[in-house]
């Protein structure tokens, strides 16, 4: 192999290495790197003294780009959501992009309720954060009916800040189907994501002004 070619791949590696500067997604920098890197072999491997060093070093930093990109491609794969999580996100999660949902959803479980469970109990505190699917719950004080909330409501967040004792009870009135948090579990998953706690209270907040809303209606003179 002629010098001139050789030093033409040298040349050819760093008009690699400008363009990977010069691209803005990441995934590509990454493998112009790589290009730029295997490029530049050859040169190292063709001198009277061969250059390992280098050539070591081209290869690790070879190895450490396609390992990401390798992650890249497996973090841009399309979600795929179950017939439950679809339903789940439509309800009130759609500012969240899927893949966030989905990593928000490993911090709970999915749960099933009879008629009479409880999500929350007048005079205890609450454990944990529930959205349901399915089923309308109770909403009772003192053994008085309060409101009926439909599915789509999270339950017990604003006491679950609070840690205070739920002042109502609340239950479900058909089967049902629903999503649960416990609030250790979402204290965990909010510290190692706190790109996503302005996200989640917007939702919590929105949330808690269809409640009151739903309260007023069934105060006296209200719109029901």
């Amino acid at each position: 192999m002629s010098d001139h070619f050789v030093n033409y791949l040298v040349h050819f590696s760093n008009v690699l290495m400008l363009v990977s500067y010069s691209v803005r997604d990441i995934l590509w920098l990454r493998w112009f790197a790589v290009a730029a890197a295997l490029t530049n072999i050859p040169y190292f491997l063709l001198q009277q003294k061969k250059l390992w060093p280098p050539v070591i070093w081209a290869l690790v930093f070879t190895a450490i780009n396609l390992y990401q990109i390798l992650r890249i491609y497996l973090e841009r794969r399309p979600v795929v959501l179950s017939e439950d999580e679809q339903k789940l996100y439509q309800m009130g999660f759609r500012s969240l992009r899927p893949r966030e949902f989905v990593s928000l959803l490993l911090a709970g479980e999915w749960k099933n309720a009879a008629v009479g469970d409880p999500v929350l109990t007048q005079g205890n505190p609450v454990s944990s954060i529930c959205i349901a699917i399915s089923g309308n719950l109770k909403v009772v004080k003192d053994d008085k009916d309060v409101m009926t909330l439909k599915p789509g409501y999270l339950i017990g967040t604003a006491l679950a800040l609070s840690g205070q004792p739920s002042p109502m009870g609340a239950a479900f009135m058909e089967p049902a189907r629903y999503f649960c948090w416990p609030i250790g579990s979402l204290r965990v998953f909010l510290d190692k994501r706190p790109d996503l706690r302005i996200t989640l209270q917007s939702l919590v907040n929105r949330d808690l002004a269809s409640k009151i809303e739903g309260l007023i209606t069934h105060l006296p003179g209200g719109n029901s």
